[in-house]
């Protein structure tokens, strides 16, 4: 089981044991809200994932030991055309169809697939969406992402065997 607080610490916990127990931590920042595992068939729980309000970043991790692997900065443009320096790391959950990870950049309005097929060589495809992303959800296909940018009073739906922008629905 993994468990993430709002201080960004990550506890693996061992559900196996006689009483359960913490065998791993780590903290990945300063204030967080999501951890992630892979789940890709052949991938089942090797890597964990877990983003940061602040450091604006996610860190990959090996999955058992929550050893870091790599670290990756949000910083970057909106999707107006702006740079924005402190970029959250909303919400992540990993795909069933491909070994990737959506990865949801709350300012931003950047939905990132994060492929984690080679961690040394790892490749990104960066998806605009509307600002503001926050939480979201699997259709009943598992193929179609949804997320909500609350502020920006839009639903943006990732077909997630594209890897491209399905709708922006205006709620």
């Amino acid at each position: 089981l993994y468990v993430i607080g709002r201080d960004a610490k990550i506890v693996l916990i061992d559900l196996w044991m006689e009483k359960p127990t913490a065998v791993a931590e780590i903290k990945v920042g300063l204030e967080a809200r999501s951890v992630e595992t892979s789940k890709f068939k052949g991938y089942d729980d090797k890597y964990a994932i877990a983003g940061s309000y602040w450091p604006p970043q996610y860190v990959i991790m090996d999955g058992d030991t929550l050893k870091p692997r790599k670290v990756v900065s949000t910083r970057g443009m909106t999707v107006d055309g702006e740079y924005h320096p402190e970029p959250r790391v909303a919400s992540i959950v990993a795909s069933f169809i491909k070994p990737e990870w959506v990865v949801n950049i709350k300012e931003t309005g950047q939905i990132l697939l994060v492929d984690y097929s080679d961690i040394e060589n790892l490749k990104t495809t960066t998806i605009g969406s509307a600002k503001f992303l926050h939480d979201g959800g699997w259709d009943a296909s598992k193929r179609y992402f949804l997320v909500a940018a609350n502020a920006s009073n839009k639903i943006a739906a990732v077909d997630t065997k594209t890897g491209k922008l399905a709708a922006l629905v205006d709620v």
